[in-house]
């Protein structure tokens, strides 16, 4: 079976892939059909079943497909502004007969996760401060949630939309802080190292983890910020030594590390360590985005991306490198 990054255009196939979107829309002429992105571990591609015609009851086997089911597809790969796109011929939900691997339909990060696991404990291990390690030890050395964080994507869409992306994320945002915690030593590194490592966690509990990367109830309803700050604050009152203070700085700078109040922060930065948090996470976030982006996304032969929604810009790529 063919992956998203083996289509060429013209090809015809036959391949398993998990929805993303799904869509009814109209043509000029108030005929349906059915638009879709299709995601499996290699890559996601828009796709549209030009011939979709609902019966009577509007149902029929393609419509029975929902967001997140793994579907069996034959199609041809054709191009639509510069960027493949799959004309659909039939689709239905796979069957258990299908004996479909979901490892070819879950992007993974491309780094062991044991090894940035390893990588991981060794910069909690990195800690001065007795309190902020006792506290990251007891957070980290419980398997099931350790288990979670080491599966558990860095988001839904955006940025480290794969299994083991936000231990990625996470370590990324802690190497880059240790750094300049070098440059100005103003900062309290252990502090701003202690809150990078959990400025996510509540992560774990806000994303499913596949086929389909969507959000829990408890993901939208409260967001993985407060959940990170209500996991890490029940840890710390279980350590009735814990320094009120140090509590509290680390509680701010987990609510402040998207920045902004429209960005869904609950408080804006108001300390060195908080602004150093939230830009680290930004450049981080930002540059995975435009990796995904340039590997997925670029219109062929193009050295431009199409405008990005979420940056309002387009971005420069430069040249295809060859493959």
């Amino acid at each position: 079976m063919k992956s998203i990054a083996d289509l060429m255009l013209g090809e015809h196939f036959t391949a398993f892939f998990v929805v993303r979107r799904k869509e009814i829309k109209k043509k000029k002429n108030g005929d349906p059909f059915l638009t879709l992105d299709l995601t499996d571990a290699s890559g996601h591609l828009d796709a549209v079943w030009w011939d979709f015609q609902p019966d009577l009851f509007g149902k029929t086997e393609a419509d029975g497909v929902e967001i997140g089911d793994v579907v069996k597809v034959a199609g041809s790969v054709e191009e639509y502004q510069g960027v493949r796109q799959i004309r659909v011929e039939k689709i239905r939900r796979a069957k258990p007969e299908d004996q479909v691997d979901l490892a070819k339909l879950i992007p993974v990060v491309e780094i062991d996760r044991n090894v940035l696991w390893q990588n991981f404990r060794k910069m909690i291990d990195s800690i001065a401060n007795p309190y902020l390690l006792s506290l990251l030890r007891r957070i980290f050395d419980d398997e099931a949630l350790a288990k979670k964080f080491m599966d558990a994507p860095g988001g839904k869409l955006w940025h480290h939309n794969y299994l083991g992306g936000l231990l990625e994320h996470t370590l990324n945002i802690a190497t880059t802080c240790d750094r300049l915690a070098k440059i100005y030593p103003a900062l309290d590194r252990d502090l701003l190292i202690a809150a990078a490592l959990v400025h996510d966690l509540g992560k774990v509990e806000s994303y499913t983890y596949g086929p389909h990367f969507d959000y829990t109830d408890s993901g939208r309803l409260l967001g993985h910020i407060v959940i990170g700050s209500q996991m890490v604050a029940e840890k710390i009152n279980s350590f009735p030594e814990f320094p009120h203070e140090l509590k509290m700085k680390l509680q701010h700078l987990i609510l402040s590390h998207q920045g902004k109040l429209e960005q869904e922060s609950p408080v804006v930065p108001m300390t060195r360590e908080a602004f150093i948090l939230y830009y680290a996470d930004e450049i981080d976030s930002k540059l995975n985005a435009f990796e995904r982006i340039s590997k997925d996304e670029r219109p062929a032969g193009a050295k431009w991306s199409k405008y990005v929604n979420l940056l309002g810009r387009y971005l420069y790529l430069g040249e295809q490198p060859p493959k």
